[in-house]
C-alpha cells in the first residue's frame, strides 16, 4: 500500500468519525443522533469508539428517556476507565470542554477551573458545574435528547409563584452588573405573634452579597440594623425601619441608596420562616469561636463546631449579649449571621440542581420571600456549586455606635463608606 493511499484512508476515516460526532449529523433519525451523542463522549473522554454493548445500552436508555445526557456524561467521566488514563488537571479541563461544549476552554473559564482543581476541589464537583450549564442543555438539544430531568421545561424563561405562601419569584433575566450579582438577605423582626404580624417588621439582619460569576468569589457585608441612613421619601433614621415603613420595595430602595449599588434581588425571612427553613435543610454545622450564653436569645453554645437546628440557629443569629468577638454585641450577631449563610451554601448546595431548581425555589418560598427569577438562579447555581470555603469572605465598612439626637444608632464616615462600596462593586 502506497504512503499516499494510506494517508487517504486515514483522512477518510477521521472525516467520517468527525461527521458522526457533529450534532447536525445530516438530518439523521433519532437513533443515529443519540448514537452520535454517546459516541461523542466515548471518543472525547475515553479515546475510543463505544463497544456495541455500551452503545446499544445508552442509546436505548436515552431513546426511551430512562436516562438523560447527564447520566451518560457522569457514567463515562466518573468511570474507572476514564480515571485509569490518569489525566492531569490541564488535560481534564480540555477534555471536559470538548465533550460538553465542543470547544476549547476560554482563558477565563480555564483559569477558574484550574484554580479550583489545583486548590483541592474534586473533579466530581467540577463535573457538576458543567452538567448544570445552559451550554450543555443546548448541546443535548442539538442531538434531540434531554440534558437532565426537567431541562426541557427549565431551559426557557420562566417565572413561578409559591403555592404555600405569599412569596413569589421574579421575572428578570439578567443582572444590572453583568456578571457581577448584588443581592441582599434580610432577617425580619416579625412573626405571627409579634406586633405587625409578618408584613411590616424591621430588618434586624441585613447582609449585602456581592457575587462575581467570572471569578467565582463572593463577599458578604453585614450592614448594622441601626445604621443611620436616609430613607427615600422619609426622614433619616435607622435603616432597618425602611421595611417597616414601606415593605420590600422601600427597603430595597433604601439599601441601594446607602450602598450606591443596584440590587438585583432580595430574600427575606422572619421568625416563623427562618426556623423551619433551617430544619428543611436538615440543620447546619456552625463553628463558634467563643462560649455563648445569651439568656435573651436563648443561645447556649460552647466554643467549637455544632450541628444546630432551626430554633438554635435563630437563637445564634440573635445572640448579642456577652459577645466579645467580631466587634461584640450586635456586630457579633450580624457577622455570625453572615457566616451561617456561608455555612448553609457550602453544606446544602447539593440539595439543588438544574433539574429540580424551579420546584426547589418554590419550596423555599414556604419559608421566605424573594424576587429572584428562575433564569437568574440558573446562572448562579453552577457558580455556587464550584465555590469552596475560601471563595467566600465577610467584609465590613467602618462604623461605630453614635447618638443622633435622642436616637442611639450606628454612625460612619460617609466618604469612607462610599469608597468601601465602590471598591466592593469592582470586585
Amino acid at each position: 500500500m502506497s504512503r499516499k493511499f494510506k494517508y487517504f484512508v486515514v483522512f477518510v476515516s477521521v472525516f467520517a468519525l468527525a461527521v458522526l460526532l457533529l450534532p447536525s449529523n445530516l438530518g439523521a433519525d433519532s437513533t443515529s443522533q443519540v448514537q452520535a451523542f454517546v459516541t461523542r463522549f466515548y471518543v472525547s473522554c475515553l479515546g475510543r469508539t463505544p463497544d456495541s454493548n455500551g452503545l446499544n445500552f445508552w442509546t436505548s436508555q436515552l431513546l426511551n428517556k430512562t436516562k438523560t445526557g447527564s447520566d451518560v456524561a457522569k457514567a463515562i467521566v466518573l468511570s474507572d476507565e476514564f480515571k485509569n488514563h490518569n489525566y492531569d488537571n490541564n488535560a481534564f479541563i480540555n477534555i471536559i470542554y470538548k465533550a460538553f461544549f465542543d470547544r476549547v476552554p476560554d482563558d477565563s473559564g480555564y483559569a477558574i477551573w484550574m484554580g479550583k482543581l489545583n486548590g483541592g476541589i474534586s473533579r466530581e464537583t467540577v463535573l457538576s458545574g458543567f452538567l448544570q450549564s445552559q451550554e450543555f442543555v443546548s448541546l443535548c438539544g442539538n442531538y434531540g435528547i434531554i440534558a437532565y430531568p426537567g431541562a426541557s421545561s427549565a431551559s426557557g424563561s420562566s417565572s413561578s409563584s409559591s403555592s404555600g405562601s405569599n412569596g413569589t419569584l421574579g421575572t428578570a433575566s439578567g443582572f444590572s452588573g453583568g456578571n457581577k450579582v448584588n443581592f441582599i438577605v434580610w432577617g425580619d423582626d416579625s412573626a405571627f405573634d409579634r406586633p405587625g404580624g409578618r408584613v411590616n417588621g424591621r430588618t434586624d439582619i441585613n447582609v449585602f452579597v456581592h457575587l462575581n460569576l467570572d471569578t467565582h468569589k463572593a463577599i458578604l457585608v453585614p450592614i448594622p440594623r441601626d445604621t443611620w441612613a436616609p430613607i427615600p421619601g422619609y426622614k433619616t433614621q435607622k435603616i432597618n425601619g425602611a421595611h417597616a415603613i414601606g415593605g420590600n420595595g422601600l427597603a430595597e430602595s433604601a439599601f441601594e441608596s446607602f450602598t450606591g449599588i443596584p440590587i438585583d434581588f432580595y430574600a427575606i425571612t422572619d421568625f416563623d420562616g427562618f426556623k423551619p427553613l433551617i430544619d428543611f435543610f436538615g440543620g447546619v454545622d456552625v463553628t463558634v469561636e467563643e462560649d455563648i450564653a445569651d439568656s435573651f436569645s436563648g443561645c447556649y453554645l460552647a466554643r467549637g463546631t455544632h450541628h444546630i437546628n432551626g430554633e438554635q440557629a435563630l437563637a445564634l443569629c440573635r445572640a448579642r449579649h456577652g459577645r466579645s468577638l467580631y466587634g461584640g454585641g450586635a456586630y457579633a450577631r450580624e457577622t455570625q449571621a453572615a457566616m451561617l449563610l456561608i455555612n448553609l451554601c457550602q453544606q446544602k448546595i447539593g440539595m439543588v440542581n438544574a433539574g429540580n431548581l424551579p420546584d426547589f425555589l418554590n419550596k423555599l418560598t414556604d419559608f421566605l420571600w424573594t424576587n429572584i427569577s428562575i433564569d437568574q438562579a440558573r446562572r448562579i447555581l453552577p457558580v455556587l456549586a464550584s465555590m469552596g470555603e475560601g471563595d467566600f469572605s465577610v467584609q465590613k465598612f467602618n462604623s461605630w455606635p453614635q447618638s443622633f439626637g435622642s436616637a442611639s444608632a450606628v454612625g460612619y464616615n460617609a466618604g469612607e463608606k462610599n469608597q468601601f462600596f465602590a471598591w466592593l462593586a469592582n470586585q
